[in-house]
This record gives structure tokens, C-alpha cells and sequence, in this order.
């Protein structure tokens, strides 16, 4: 199972056992998504994603209407047409509280004002175009590192440029320099063995990995407001908290 699809999964199984039927201003959104989507029209579905719409690192958000009618194929493919054209408002799509509105079992989510704010389905298109950017990214970074599956976070905070990176069945590695270096030289610190932890139902979660008696935790915000931080670096030295640096710049979005 893929990294992304497990977080999907849990959430899914959170969510579903809070969910409920579409009321009649649900289906006044729903309506319109479905009928965009059985005509095909670019420019109509264009105006109906919440913007920048997030895709899976190392692939670009789509930042608006045009990117979006540029990249459709990217995102959307007859499968995934097919499944919204042809879904029933009361059987596929279910009203999950304050989370929004979820079709297909997580596939695709509505935000409150009824704008497509997340789709979690990935066409052959969209997966070869992430292979190649893995592949391109790696020939950016030290050989040290350069060997991995796949990579899930890279920020900046003030002090230091950070990566995370999955070698594979869910082995996180952690990676980081001081902010003035360059990714192509060897790093400051390496660590093995992380875990992924979640922290309550929202989707925020964060990454432990131990370095003798310290501690660091990339704390991932998907909660919170428009002036929260995307992220946080932690460090601890046993119980002592040494260090919290806010993300100032998530890489690649």
C-alpha cells in the first residue's frame, strides 16, 4: 500500500463512522459537480476546484483555473469521469461534519462552500509524471542520499532546509542541512527508522526519529488557520524541549 493511500485509509475509516446523508445544500453543489463532470466541460469544472489544489510531492500544486485546464488529463481520467458522472448523490457522497463532504470513500472532497478542495485518486498519468520528477530530483541531491522510494515532505525553516524521504515499506529517513547549504552536498544529519504518527482524526500527524537521547518530530499541520505554520521541526533531548522551528517554505508546492 502506498504511503498516501494509508493515510487516506485511516482518515476513511475515522470519517465514515461520523458520516451522514447530503442535505439539500450539499446536494445544490453536488448537482452541478456531477452534471459538469457527465458534459466534460474543462472551463465549468475548472470553477468548481478550490484553489491551489494539492497534488502529491514532488508534483506541483495546480494553482488555478488555467493550470487546472491545462493539467485536466493529469488529474482526471475516463475512470474517475465516469465514477462522479454516474454517481448517486445519496449513495456516493456523504456529509462528514465540519471536514466537508466526502464522495467515494475519500476519492474526492467538497470543502464548505461546495468547492472541490482535495482529490485523492491518481490517474497512470499522473503517477509517471511523479516517477519522472523523482527521478530528476534525485540527480539534485548528495549520492549519500539519493537512493529512495519516494519523498514525502521538504521545507525550510529558519535555521534549516529538511527533507523526509520513504526507502521503502513505510522506512522514513530524515534529513537536513543548515539553511546555507545546497541539497548536492553531504548532510548535515541523517537518520533512519522513523515513525509516522497521527495525531487525533483531523489528518495531522507528525514524524519521530531518535538520534541517541534527542529526539526530532516533523510535526505536519493540515489542520488550522490561514496564518498557521504548514509544519514544525521539534527537538528534544530526553524531556527537555530544545527547539521549535516553524516551516517557513514547503518545497515543491
Amino acid at each position: 500500500m502506498k504511503f498516501f493511500s494509508k493515510i487516506i485509509l485511516v482518515l476513511t475509516i475515522v470519517f465514515t463512522s461520523n458520516s451522514f446523508a447530503v442535505d439539500k445544500k450539499e446536494n445544490d453543489y453536488i448537482s452541478p459537480i456531477i452534471d459538469a463532470f457527465k458534459s466534460q466541460n474543462k472551463n465549468t469544472i475548472s470553477t468548481l476546484i478550490s484553489y491551489p489544489l494539492k497534488r502529491k510531492l514532488p508534483i506541483p500544486f495546480i494553482k488555478n483555473k488555467t493550470e487546472l485546464i491545462n493539467r485536466f488529463d493529469e488529474v482526471f481520467d475516463k475512470e474517475l469521469i465516469d465514477l462522479i458522472s454516474n454517481s448517486d448523490v445519496d449513495k456516493d457522497w456523504r456529509q462528514m461534519g465540519w471536514r466537508g463532504t466526502m464522495f467515494s470513500n475519500g476519492k474526492l472532497w467538497l470543502d464548505s462552500n461546495g468547492k472541490i478542495n482535495a482529490i485523492n485518486y491518481h490517474t497512470t498519468k499522473e503517477k509517471a509524471f511523479e516517477q519522472s520528477l523523482i527521478e530528476k530530483q534525485k540527480q539534485t541531491l548528495h549520492s549519500s542520499i539519493s537512493d529512495y522510494k519516494k519523498p514525502i515532505l521538504e521545507w525550510k525553516t529558519a535555521k534549516f532546509h529538511i527533507r523526509i524521504d520513504d526507502l521503502g515499506d513505510y522506512n522514513y529517513r530524515y534529513t537536513s542541512w543548515s539553511i546555507n547549504k545546497k541539497t548536492n552536498v553531504k548532510p548535515d544529519l541523517v537518520l533512519f527508522n522513523g515513525k509516522m504518527v497521527f495525531d487525533g482524526s483531523g489528518g495531522n500527524h507528525h514524524y519521530s526519529f531518535t538520534n541517541g537521547k534527542y529526539t526530532y518530530r516533523c510535526y505536519v499541520s493540515l489542520l488550522g488557520n490561514s496564518k498557521s505554520a504548514p509544519g514544525t521541526l521539534d527537538v528534544f533531548r530526553g524531556k527537555e524541549h530544545l527547539l521549535s522551528d516553524d516551516v517557513l517554505e514547503v518545497i515543491g508546492q
